[in-house]
């Protein structure tokens, strides 16, 4: 990408702090991998856990959520650049999940993927796991060519999980809210976004690249807030994430051993450990809980344990709610 240095180095002075190197690097010379990314955002979570299992080294740039910062506009330039060179159109609606096959590239969230080697610009969480994993220094491949297909179905599976829903909604039952920040003000939460994007559309009138990523995620984020968060929506959201542990927990059952695939972990693992935490971290693990999918409960467990899992997610500072 012509102008990475230029266009990543804008980015950082925007968020106004140095990049942070995790993990040591071979030799005297900076990491090959640098991460835009959020201790919460669930895409982030799944991206920071690839690359602990394969002990690979990175620059770390940590980004705000709340505070607005993946709405920067030297970030959001950095993205279009991406979402173009990769012939990826832009969000046009909100499918309440975080796949970009269904709701399309979006210019102003996380995770950003940097390869300084070969100088690309990785979008999406999905796309950026299958680059680290294929590019790990030895050992074995979350994803091998005998499994992709079967590991691809289960990613597809996860990516599709209405997780805006869950994460800024009330849950359908009564007396049973989503132990969230936002809980309860999912349409307030959009709207937020909507009227950001308005700010960044107003100041930065005569910028066509800027103009065609805001005025794509106002798109994106007025129609959550006028379609997502409604009670059948809403209903139909934690019915689909309940109907996905129902296929875990029979799939589960078909394995005899520690994991999906066998005895080694895989990415299918790793994806569905990290969506299972974020549903307890949000109180939704009635779907296994209490012996409901006993399956679904033990795989959980097991996760939990898992050291890339822990080191990515559950201690890593503000990534829980």
């Amino acid at each position: 990408m012509r102008d990475l240095e230029a266009m990543v180095g804008g980015a950082r002075r925007q968020l106004g702090r140095p990049p942070e190197p995790i993990g040591s690097s071979a030799g005297d010379g900076p990491p090959r991998f640098e991460l835009f990314h959020a201790a919460n955002s669930i895409c982030s979570q799944k991206v920071r856990v690839v690359l602990a299992h394969h002990g690979m080294p990175y620059l770390s740039n940590a980004m705000h959520i709340g505070a607005g910062e993946t709405y920067l506009p030297e970030y959001v330039r950095l993205r279009m650049a991406a979402c173009d060179l990769a012939d990826l159109p832009l969000v046009s609606a909100h499918s309440g999940s975080t796949a970009v096959r269904t709701g399309g590239c979006d210019p102003a969230v996380v995770p950003t993927l940097v390869d300084w080697q070969t100088r690309q610009v990785i979008i999406d969480s999905k796309r950026i796991c299958i680059y680290l994993d294929q590019a790990a220094p030895g050992g074995a491949r979350l994803r091998s060519d005998e499994l992709a297909r079967l590991v691809d179905e289960e990613l597809d599976v996860v990516d599709g999980l209405p997780n805006y829903q869950m994460l800024v909604g009330n849950a359908p039952e009564a007396g049973r809210q989503a132990s969230s920040p936002h809980a309860g003000t999912g349409v307030a939460f959009a709207m937020s976004k909507v009227e950001r994007c308005n700010r960044y559309i107003e100041e930065h009138g005569h910028d066509e690249i800027l103009q065609r990523a805001y005025r794509a995620k106002r798109t994106k984020e007025l129609d959550a807030a006028e379609r997502l968060f409604a009670p059948a929506s809403m209903q139909t959201a934690y019915g689909q994430a309940e109907a996905a542990c129902e296929r875990l927990e029979r799939k589960l059952a078909t394995s005899p051993a520690a994991w999906l695939f066998g005895d080694s972990l895989s990415m299918a693992d790793l994806f569905w450990g990290i969506e299972l935490l974020r549903m307890q971290n949000l109180g939704a693990d009635r779907f296994w809980s209490g012996g409901a999918r006993p399956r679904v409960a033990q795989f959980v467990r097991r996760c939990e344990a898992e050291a890339a899992i822990r080191s990515a997610v559950l201690d890593w500072p503000g990534a829980l709610y």
